[in-house]
């Protein structure tokens, strides 16, 4: 696919926090920024598949609400957007 030459204008501190965390994670700003529009697209997308969850499941998660407990923990080292990258949050 061809690539668009475009420019953005993008909060300062936003922008140097983000340059720092490609830095971080050994990626250039463009591969980051790249992976997260594409990310975003495919949850769009992925938005219009249905959700298959049991009863059981469901009412374990309202039981937890009422509670005041959380409905589920990450329980992983990684951030929740490196895991669902990864194919193992849907």
């Amino acid at each position: 696919m061809p690539e668009k030459v475009t420019s953005i204008k993008v909060d300062s501190e936003l922008w140097r926090a983000a340059k720092l965390l490609a830095v971080r994670r050994g990626v250039t700003l463009k591969a980051m920024i790249e992976s997260l529009l594409i990310a975003e697209i495919e949850a769009d997308l992925s938005d219009e598949d249905e959700l298959h969850v049991s009863e059981k499941e469901l009412k374990e998660l309202l039981e937890r609400r009422k509670r005041g407990e959380p409905p589920f923990m990450i329980l992983s080292e990684k951030s929740a957007v490196e895991i669902v990258r990864e194919g193992r949050g849907v």
